[in-house]
């Protein structure tokens, strides 16, 4: 009998509303020395204050220390609500949709020493990567450096590439994101030949890409569920399993990472374009998103109708010390 996939657990009725806060609010705080008073409304006001890994993630890449410090010293407190990363939620749902078609993929006695080791990791709230984080933040900055090597960059330029796609092309508004599909132009083992929905082709490519080298964080996290190197990422089935079987509203943030990256073709493209693809993954698991970001907003309500999945109300501020008294107003009311 295989080993059943980890169940993360879902909020019980009346749990405080769920607030992420994008990472140009975090610096503002910080600016308008505020920390205190959201460090107190994160403890006593209705909204479960929320941080993303790859929020910190973004903060540990700032070259600038004197800029780096606070705001790692204050994303770490254990007062707001620690996401797990978002390689983590993708590889699950990847998996729990594995376990529900292709079971037979799963491993029967999965060696969970690592795996269980590195949620730990990430999901205690002392020690692990949280507290590595804010007593060694030059060594957590050099890690993560080192973790991503040119991943922002590369997405980056892929997101610049696309912005010259559509404006060379005859789109000029944002089509309806369920009628996007690919036809392949070369007979792939497992397609059908039909026309397929633009989302699976973009999960398959990027989920197999990662399991495919050794030191990813999605191979990491399902490594120890399936076995990667018998030959399934080669294989029709998996091909089969990304473009027919698999369930859309069972793999939401392959879905929302595709959706944000394929709208944000249409807009210029920022040095944070490729950290709010990351942080979009997020919204799954929020209530509410405050930022002062409109077009990270306004994708996300170009995405809503279409999204297999409940997203979050959007809540915008303005910059520096305006937004961060509307901040407190929202958090406070």
């Amino acid at each position: 009998m295989t080993t059943k996939i980890p169940q993360d657990r879902t909020r019980a009725p009346g749990d405080r509303t769920r607030a992420l806060l994008d990472s140009n609010i975090w610096r503002y705080v910080i600016d308008n020395g505020s920390q205190g008073r959201l460090l107190r409304l994160a403890r006593d006001s209705r909204y479960l204050v929320q941080i993303a890994p790859g929020v910190l993630y973004e903060a540990l890449r700032l070259k600038d220390v004197s800029k780096r410090t606070p705001l790692v010293s204050l994303m770490i407190n254990s007062r707001f609500h620690r996401l797990m990363p978002e390689a983590y939620s993708e590889s699950m749902e990847v998996l729990r949709e594995i376990e529900r078609v292709r079971p037979q993929w799963l491993r029967d006695t999965p060696d969970l020493r690592f795996f269980n080791r590195l949620k730990k990791d990430w999901s205690r709230r002392t020690g692990g990567f949280w507290v590595r984080a804010a007593n060694s933040p030059q060594s957590e900055a050099h890690y993560v450096a080192e973790l991503e090597g040119t991943m922002m960059e590369e997405a980056r330029v892929e997101a610049e590439v696309g912005r010259k796609e559509i404006m060379e092309s005859r789109w000029r508004r944002i089509p309806r994101l369920d009628e996007m599909v690919i036809r392949f132009e070369y007979q792939l083992p497992g397609w059908r030949g039909d026309p397929v929905e633009a989302w699976r082709v973009d999960g398959m490519d990027g989920i197999s890409h990662g399991l495919a080298q050794r030191d990813h964080a999605y191979r990491d996290w399902m490594e120890p569920f399936i076995e990667l190197d018998s030959g399934v990422l080669r294989s029709a089935a998996w091909v089969e399993f990304w473009l027919y079987l698999s369930d859309k509203s069972a793999l939401p943030r392959c879905w929302l990472r595709w959706a944000h990256q394929f709208v944000q073709r249409f807009r210029t493209v920022t040095p944070g374009s490729a950290a709010d693809a990351q942080l979009f993954t997020y919204f799954i698991d929020t209530d509410v998103v405050i930022t002062a970001d409109r077009a990270l907003l306004q994708i996300l309500d170009e995405c809503r109708p279409y999204a297999p999945c409940q997203l979050p109300e959007g809540k915008i501020v303005p910059a520096g010390p305006p937004g961060v008294a509307d901040l407190f107003r929202i958090l406070d009311a």
